[in-house]
């Protein structure tokens, strides 16, 4: 039997979601279909690079230490999504400014879409989504 794979987003993402352009609205499908056909155990099915969103955060530094806590007990992963275009940057994966935040647990079939957000804040430090952005434990 296949395995499927689901994937989910808020109604405050969902409202944002609609005001998209139609290209912003692709990417992020064109990340989905993906994943409901193959989930995650490959990345190389992917053209952007996905990373846990914790990984490079120094944890010596403790407001990097916090936002360190915060990807990794929510499960934060994010998707370069092509916005504006893709850059290579790597053989194995391309990079973007925009990426796709979403929650997953190494292994499960399931994904939460949380935001799409420029990658870097305005004082250089990686984006992160607040709270009501995020899957309610339960």
């Amino acid at each position: 039997m296949d395995q499927t794979f689901s994937w989910d987003f808020n109604e405050l993402f969902a409202k944002q979601f609609k005001n998209l352009s139609k290209k912003d609205q692709d990417s992020i499908l064109d990340f989905t279909e993906v994943f409901e056909v193959h989930g995650l155990s490959d990345f190389t099915k992917y053209t952007g690079k996905i990373s846990p969103s914790w990984s490079g955060l120094n944890t010596e530094d403790e407001e990097q230490k916090a936002r360190f806590d915060y990807a990794k007990n929510h499960k934060l992963w994010h998707y370069h999504v092509g916005l504006p275009v893709y850059v290579q940057v790597h053989g194995k994966y391309q990079t973007s400014d925009w990426v796709l935040h979403f929650q997953w647990e190494k292994g499960s079939d399931e994904l939460y879409i949380a935001d799409m957000c420029y990658h870097y804040t305005e004082d250089g430090k990686f984006y992160l989504p607040t709270e009501n952005y995020l899957k309610k434990a339960g």
